[in-house]
């Protein structure tokens, strides 16, 4: 088969991978709501709001939001498009991604079996930061991809593009706090650079600009105070933070599980049948750096982004169907790279069947429908006491009638000190009742399977004024 027939096939089922995943199920990221709270701010008074604007327990009012662009883009997209613009912009955002890496790693190289197989597991390990529509953190693994594939594109001797650095980096400081993993990644580069006697002035000088690039923002300074204060908050409790639950939930991860086993052992066989003198020792230490620092429920796609656009360099000639001569050995590869590809694709096609196709869904454990529905129609306004993870959709939709006690801005909106508080509520544990009394909500929304349902119940302060099978309503009598 000539080479762009493979090229065409490589691609068409790259893509088919992608869409079949991204569709499969599209619950609505929790975070998605406020952030389309603030976007509809910013377009409807042209200015920031403050802390205090959605939630009557912020701890900060003066906030450099570094979402704010996501926000409105979001906005811009629900308005036009509703639930199915959202799910098509996780799709495209996908896409690209996978094919930014795909760029990298792959270059100009011939498309096999096995490299199609490893793109499956790359696209694997992508989705748990893809599976909900729409996350900020999409525009960070966008524009990391975009930056590795720059980087891999000048190291094969083509045009650098590196005006591209502070142009987009000016749209990541705006888009999402993960501009710091590509200040991190220009900063790597730089010592490596130094280390092995390269073009470390260029990279610092590169570093140097993107650094000043970030200041290209409504906040200027203070961006770096609040995102740095965000990346420095205790995320104790919040599992996506927590690394990797290998042993207790091991199908959870298993796109990032495979590809970590198979990149240490394939960089275990190349340095023993090379030797470290022969290998590509930058390479190989940025992805060692990405396994180590990576290690996050929530950050394991960027390995998928450097390990996909770095390991194919190291493989290709194991890849290759044409490098091998003894005929046993030709079909068994064959066979072997084959059922590697198919096994994908099958699995594709049997999600497909079942698949939330462009619609979007309201995840029960996020999205209390049934109870916000209840309080606009009753026409409550005031505070609103209600979870952590209820507060962004009931923020979006009770804006500008109730205020939320929390919402999913708990490491830029709120101290740790008011989120374990909010969390006590619920649990009824500590000073608890120091909640419905200073400051007073007008109304609890509570899941019946909390702790301090029983205790609300038994309060002669608190009507039972609404409840289905998960949540509950309570209002002061």
């Amino acid at each position: 088969m000539s080479t762009p027939w493979l090229k065409f096939f490589f691609w068409v089922y790259l893509l088919f991978l992608v869409w079949a995943a991204a569709t499969a199920v599209n619950p609505a990221d929790p975070d998605l709501w406020h952030r389309l709270a603030v976007g509809e701010y910013l377009c409807s008074t042209g200015h920031f709001p403050t802390g205090d604007t959605f939630s009557y327990l912020a701890s900060y009012q003066d906030i450099a939001d570094h979402e704010w662009g996501s926000g409105i883009i979001f906005y811009e997209l629900w308005s036009h498009g509703g639930g199915i613009a959202i799910v098509l912009a996780k799709i495209l955002t996908l896409g690209a991604t996978l094919t930014l890496i795909v760029w990298a790693g792959k270059g100009d190289r011939r498309p096999t079996l096995l490299v199609m197989a490893f793109y499956a597991v790359i696209l694997l390990a992508l989705l748990p930061s893809f599976q909900s529509t729409l996350r900020c953190m999409a525009f960070t693994h966008l524009l990391f991809a975009l930056w590795i594939y720059l980087w891999q594109r000048e190291r094969r001797g083509l045009a650098s593009l590196a005006w591209l650095y502070p142009l987009t980096m000016i749209a990541w400081a705006n888009l999402h706090g993960g501009f710091v993993i590509g200040l991190l990644w220009l900063a790597l580069l730089t010592a490596l650079e130094w280390i092995f006697r390269g073009k470390w002035k260029t990279w610092a000088a590169r570093f140097s600009l993107c650094t000043l690039a970030t200041l290209v923002n409504p906040y200027g300074w203070h961006l770096w105070y609040t995102t740095g204060r965000a990346l420095l908050t205790t995320r104790l409790g919040f599992p996506e933070w927590a690394p990797v639950p290998w042993l207790t939930a091991p199908l959870s991860y298993l796109g990032y599980e495979v590809l970590v086993l198979g990149t240490v052992l394939t960089l275990a066989y190349v340095i023993y049948r090379r030797g470290w003198e022969n290998v590509d020792q930058r390479g190989v230490i940025l992805v060692a750096i990405s396994l180590v620092l990576f290690n996050s429920a929530r950050n394991t796609s960027l390995v998928a982004i450097v390990a996909g656009a770095i390991l194919p360099g190291y493989l290709h000639e194991r890849m290759s169907f044409s490098t091998m001569q003894r005929p046993l050995r030709r079909l068994t590869y064959l066979c072997f790279s084959a059922a590697l590809a198919l096994f994908p694709l099958y699995a594709a096609l049997m999600v497909l069947l079942q698949s939330s196709g462009l619609k979007l869904d309201y995840a029960g454990d996020s999205c209390p429908v049934g109870a916000v529905t209840f309080l606009k129609q009753q026409g409550v306004q005031g505070n609103l006491l209600v979870p952590f993870n209820y507060g962004s959709y009931a923020l979006w939709q009770l804006r500008g009638k109730m205020r939320v006690s929390m919402d999913g801005r708990y490491d830029l909106v709120y101290s740790p000190a008011t989120y374990q508080r909010v969390g006590d509520f619920f649990n009824a544990r500590g000073d608890w009742q120091t909640l419905l009394t200073t400051p007073v909500p007008q109304a609890v929304l509570v899941p019946r399977m909390d702790r301090v349902f029983d205790r609300l119940m038994m309060d002669p302060a608190w009507t039972y004024a609404w409840h289905d099978r998960d949540n509950a309503v309570f209002l002061p009598k």
